[in-house]
């Protein structure tokens, strides 16, 4: 039996707080909603960037999960940017945590750092010469 041929679907994060999620990607991130449910019993939304990043924000408690310690995910977003430092500081400045970075790894020749959003779910970021 053959594969399936699975096709690129948004990575889903569930959310705490809906709204302030949302609005932290759409606003810190640069993402743009592409579609927004908010009836009673589903809040979901998508969204992508410029790049072509695309996740989706769905309100936790709706899903019956209740997010537990989310420093131990074993899926985490990675993002590219032009310029780790000036990146982490901005989702700094607006209410990420930065666990650390930027770092130069002169071997390969590129930057890297983590960082957690508003809700704690962690994310990676490196520039375009990460292996």
């Amino acid at each position: 039996m053959a594969p399936p041929d699975l096709r690129p679907r948004e990575t889903v994060i569930l959310a705490s707080d809906f709204q302030a999620l949302m609005a932290w990607y759409r606003d810190v991130i640069g993402m743009t909603v592409t579609n927004l449910w908010e009836q009673e019993g589903m809040h979901y939304c998508n969204l992508e960037s410029p790049g072509g990043i695309r996740i989706g924000i769905a309100l936790a408690s709706e899903m019956k999960v209740e997010p537990g310690d989310r420093s131990r995910n074993t899926v985490i977003l990675q993002f590219e940017a032009d310029d780790v430092q000036e990146f982490l500081a901005l989702v700094e400045k607006h209410g990420a945590t930065v666990d650390h970075g930027p770092i130069y790894n002169e071997k390969h020749d590129f930057w890297a750092g983590a960082f957690c959003d508003p809700e704690g779910n962690p994310c990676w970021v490196v520039d375009a010469n990460c292996p």
